[in-house]
C-alpha cells in the first residue's frame, strides 16, 4: 500500500483523529522520519491543537444552535439594518429578554435612521430609562444621529467612512461591519469572551478591549460561512449554558476539549459580569 504522509490533508485528518481519541492533553510532534525514501517534517503541535479545537466549537455550536436558538425581533428576516444595529446598542450589558420587551416601544418613536438624526437627547434619555444606564445609551445614540446628520441622512459605506463615524467601541463597530458591511466581524463581548476564555485558556479576566488574544481567537472562531448565526450561537451558549454563575459545565457540548471543565471537574467559580 503506497504511503501517503507526504500528502498534508492526509496527516491532519491522522492527527485530528489522534486527537479527537486522546483527548485534551495532546500533543503530537513527528521530526524527521524516513518514509519511502522522503524525509517529512510534520510539527502539529498548540498551534494545530487550536485549530481543531476551533473547528470542534465551530461544529457544535452551530448544531446545538439549529436545535436551541432563542428568538428575538432583531434577529428576525424582516428586521432593518438599522433595527439590528441598534438593538446591539441597547443589549450591551443589558439581559437580551428585557430588550426585547423594549423593542417595539422604542422602534415606533424611532422607526429609521432619520428619525434617530432628528431625535434630541432630552427625547433619547426619557425613552432610554427603562432600560437603566440610559445617559450613557442615550448619548451613544445621539452622537450616532449626529453622525447622520452630518453624512446628509447617510450611513457609512466602507471600513474606513466607519472609523471616522460616531459608531464607537469595538463591540458597536464589529456589529455595523457584521450587520451593514458584510464583513465577518465577531460580537465580542464579556459573555463571547467568557466563553473563548474557558474553553481555550482559563485565567484571570481581561476587559474585551484590551485583551488581544481573545479578540484574536474570536476573528478566528467566526471565519465560516454562517458567521452571523455562529455569533448568535456563542451568545445564546453564553447566556444559557456556559453561564458567568453555575455554568452547567456537565451538560456542555463543549466539555470534552474545554479545558475550563477539564482543569475544575465541576468545582467552577464565578467571574466578572
Amino acid at each position: 500500500m503506497r504511503y501517503l504522509w507526504d500528502n498534508s490533508c492526509m496527516v491532519k485528518r491522522f492527527c485530528q483523529w489522534l486527537y479527537e481519541e486522546w483527548s485534551e492533553n495532546f500533543i503530537f510532534v513527528c521530526q524527521e522520519e524516513m518514509v519511502k525514501g522522503t524525509y517529512v517534517r510534520f510539527e502539529y503541535k498548540l498551534r494545530f491543537m487550536r485549530e481543531v479545537m476551533v473547528q470542534y466549537l465551530q461544529h457544535r455550536l452551530l448544531k446545538w444552535f439549529d436545535e436551541n436558538q432563542r428568538i428575538f425581533p432583531w434577529r428576525e428576516d424582516r428586521a432593518t439594518k438599522y433595527q439590528q444595529i441598534v438593538s446591539e446598542i441597547l443589549l450591551q450589558r443589558t439581559k437580551a429578554e428585557t430588550v426585547a420587551k423594549y423593542y417595539d416601544t422604542f422602534f415606533s418613536k424611532f422607526p429609521d435612521w432619520n428619525a434617530l438624526a432628528n431625535a434630541s437627547l432630552e427625547e433619547l434619555e426619557e425613552i432610554m430609562k427603562p432600560l437603566g444606564l440610559y445617559r450613557h445609551r442615550a448619548r451613544r445614540l445621539y452622537k450616532l444621529g449626529e453622525d447622520i446628520r452630518r453624512r446628509g441622512g447617510r450611513i457609512p459605506g466602507n471600513e474606513n467612512e466607519l472609523r471616522d463615524s460616531g459608531f464607537i467601541g469595538l463591540y458597536v463597530t464589529n456589529a455595523f461591519e457584521l450587520f451593514i458591511l458584510r464583513n465577518r466581524k465577531p460580537l465580542l463581548d464579556v459573555n463571547m469572551s467568557r466563553l473563548l476564555k474557558r474553553y481555550f485558556k482559563p485565567g484571570d479576566f481581561i476587559d474585551v478591549r484590551h485583551d488581544k488574544e481573545i479578540q484574536e481567537l474570536a476573528n478566528d472562531i467566526i471565519e465560516v460561512r454562517r458567521c452571523k448565526e455562529l455569533n448568535w450561537a456563542i451568545l445564546d451558549y453564553a447566556a444559557l449554558v456556559c453561564k458567568n454563575r453555575n455554568p452547567l459545565c456537565g451538560e456542555c457540548v463543549l466539555n470534552k476539549h474545554c479545558k475550563y471543565y477539564g482543569l475544575s471537574q465541576g468545582d467552577v467559580t464565578e467571574e466578572p459580569e
